[in-house]
């Protein structure tokens, strides 16, 4: 999660240093790999908590460290759907994110990439 974290942070920066509009396409798909983590990390954790694996106190700071890392993804996404959407001369964050989740074969594919980069790990730890 960190290292998916961190491309997203990379690409983001990229996105608004250079008004890289491919760069800010890859953050979306990515900042949504990075929620599917979230719940996987924290489902991992909540078996281990039943299994007696871990203590309570470990699994709060756990918990803090998926939603914080989650946020720095959400607003990387946030920053480049807006160097996006200023390209077009529109500022409408929320319509366009809906709208390339649902209509982007782009977004699809590397969402795709993405699950095969990040996800592959946590399915094997499983």
């Amino acid at each position: 999660m960190f290292g998916a974290v961190l491309e997203a942070v990379d690409l983001s920066s990229a996105a608004y240093k250079n008004n890289d509009l491919h760069a800010a396409a890859m953050v979306e798909p990515l900042e949504q790999i990075v929620d599917v983590l979230k719940a996987q990390l924290r489902s991992q954790h909540i078996l281990r908590l039943q299994k007696g694996e871990c203590s309570i106190e470990a699994g709060f700071i756990w918990s803090d460290l998926l939603t914080d890392l989650e946020r720095v993804s959400d607003h990387c996404s946030n920053i480049a759907g807006c160097v996006i959407e200023l390209s077009h001369r529109n500022l409408n964050l929320h319509d366009y994110l809906r709208s390339v989740r649902l209509e982007s074969s782009e977004y699809a594919e590397v969402y795709d990439q993405y699950a095969v980069k990040y996800l592959q790990d946590i399915e094997n730890a499983e």
